[in-house]
C-alpha cells in the first residue's frame, strides 16, 4: 500500500477574512506544511487548504509534555 502523499487545495479567503481562522482548514504543524505553502506560492494561488488531504489530521499541535522532562529533586537548594 503506497504511502498518503501531501495535497493542498486552492481556495478562496473568505470576504471577512479578519474573523477567519487559518487552523480550521490547515494543519501548521504537518510536517509536510512547508512543501504545501511551496506548491501554493509556485502556483501563485491567493490561499490554500488541507481539508481535503489525507495527511491533516495527522500532525498535532505540540503539547507541554512534549517540552517537559523530569529532573531529580535537589532538596531546595539554590
Amino acid at each position: 500500500m503506497p504511502c498518503a502523499q501531501p495535497h493542498p487545495t486552492l481556495t478562496r479567503l473568505p470576504r471577512r477574512a479578519d474573523q477567519f481562522r487559518i487552523e480550521e482548514h490547515r494543519n501548521v504543524y504537518c510536517r509536510h506544511y512547508s512543501a504545501c505553502v511551496d506548491v501554493a506560492a509556485h502556483e501563485d494561488w491567493e490561499s490554500f487548504t488541507c481539508a481535503k488531504c489525507p495527511l491533516f489530521q495527522q500532525d498535532k499541535a505540540p503539547r507541554a509534555d512534549s517540552y517537559a522532562f523530569n529532573q531529580p529533586s535537589d532538596g531546595g537548594r539554590p
